[in-house]
C-alpha cells in the first residue's frame, strides 16, 4: 500500500447520527417528566388526608370507617396522583434510555471526544501520536519557492539540514495540514483517496475564511504515505484558520491536523503541532521540525504512483 494511516479505527465518531436538536428534546422531555413525577406525589400527598379530614369532620369515626361513596371518590383522587407518578416514571425511563442509546453519538463531537486512558482505541491514538510526531513533510509548489519541494524532518531525525531558509509566507504565516485519506484510518483503495482529496480541494476553495494561499502536500516516513493540502493565514487570521481546518478534517474523519508556526530563532525552522480533530487529545504532539535535502526515502519522491 502506498499510503500511511492517519486516523484509528471506526470510534463513535464514525456512527453519530443524533443532532442537537434530539438532544434538546431529549433534555425538555426529562424536565417534563420530572415535573410530572413530581406533580403525582403532591397530588398523592395532599388528596388522602383532605379526604380523610372531610370525613372525620362529617362525624365519621376513623378514615377506616368511611362511606363506601367517599372511599371510592378518595380512592378516584388518590389514584389520579398515581396516574401521574406512573406517567412520571414511564417517561423518565423512556427517555433515559433515549439517552443511553444516544451517548456514543454526544460523545462523536469533538469537544466530547477525548480518548480513554485505556482500551484498544487509546492505544491506537498513543500509536499514531508517535507515527505523526516523527513524520516528515513535504510541500509542492509553494508559492515564492523556485528549488522543487521543500521538506522537513523533525529536529534529530535522520538526514541531512539544509540551511536555505523556508519562503517568506511560510515564516509569515500560521500554516495547517490536512488530508482526506482514508478516514479513522480505514486504508481506502488509492483511487478512493484521490477522489477524497478532490472533494476537500472543493472544501477548501470554499472555506471561511479563506487561506490567502495554499498548496499540495504530503506526510512520509520509510513505509507509509499521505497526501492533501497546507493553508497559509495571516497572523491576525490563524485562530479562525485553525478551527476551520479542524471542522474540515472532522468532515473527513481525520484523526488530526498539522499546525505550523514560526520559530524565534531560526528561519529554518518550524514550530509544528499536532492538532486533535476527530480523535482525543492522546494524539497532541509539540515538535521542533527543520527544512532538510530530500531523504532518501521511497516516499520522498512528489509524485504519488
Amino acid at each position: 500500500q502506498n499510503t500511511y494511516r492517519r486516523g484509528a479505527r471506526q470510534s463513535a465518531f464514525d456512527r453519530a447520527s443524533v443532532t442537537s436538536t434530539s438532544v434538546a428534546d431529549v433534555g425538555w422531555g426529562v424536565f417534563l417528566g420530572a415535573a410530572t413525577l413530581m406533580l403525582g406525589v403532591g397530588v398523592q400527598r395532599i388528596v388522602s388526608p383532605v379526604n380523610a379530614n372531610n370525613a372525620i369532620s362529617e362525624g365519621a369515626p376513623s378514615p377506616s370507617v368511611l362511606p363506601v361513596g367517599r372511599l371510592r371518590r378518595g380512592f378516584r383522587s388518590a389514584t389520579c396522583g398515581g396516574s401521574l407518578i406512573a406517567a412520571g416514571i414511564v417517561t423518565l425511563t423512556t427517555l433515559t434510555l433515549s439517552r443511553r442509546s444516544a451517548a456514543p453519538s454526544l460523545r462523536a463531537s469533538r469537544v466530547s471526544s477525548m480518548a480513554s486512558s485505556d482500551g484498544p482505541d487509546a492505544d491506537r491514538e498513543r500509536e499514531l501520536q508517535g507515527l505523526w510526531a516523527n513524520a516528515y513533510d513535504g510541500w509542492i509548489d509553494v508559492p515564492g519557492e523556485s528549488g522543487g519541494a521543500i521538506y522537513t524532518r523533525p529536529v534529530g531525525a535522520p538526514g541531512v539540514r539544509t540551511h536555505v531558509p523556508f519562503p517568506p509566507i511560510v515564516t509569515a504565516s500560521r500554516l495547517f495540514a490536512l488530508t482526506g485519506f482514508n478516514p479513522m484510518g480505514e486504508e481506502r483503495p488509492i483511487a478512493e483517496n484521490r477522489a477524497a482529496n478532490e472533494k476537500l480541494r472543493a472544501d477548501i476553495e470554499a472555506m471561511t475564511p479563506a487561506p490567502k494561499a495554499w498548496w499540495r502536500a504530503f506526510g512520509f516516513a520509510h513505509d507509509w504515505r499521505e497526501d492533501g493540502f497546507v493553508l497559509a493565514y495571516e497572523t491576525r487570521d490563524g485562530d479562525a484558520g485553525e478551527k476551520a481546518a479542524v471542522d474540515l478534517a472532522v468532515k473527513y474523519g481525520q484523526g488530526a491536523i498539522y499546525a505550523y508556526s514560526a520559530t524565534a530563532n531560526d528561519a529554518g525552522n518550524l514550530r509544528r503541532r499536532t492538532v486533535p480533530a476527530a480523535m482525543g487529545q492522546t494524539v497532541e504532539a509539540d515538535v521542533e521540525v527543520e527544512r532538510c535535502d530530500r531523504p532518501g526515502l521511497k516516499f520522498a519522491d512528489p509524485a504519488l504512483p
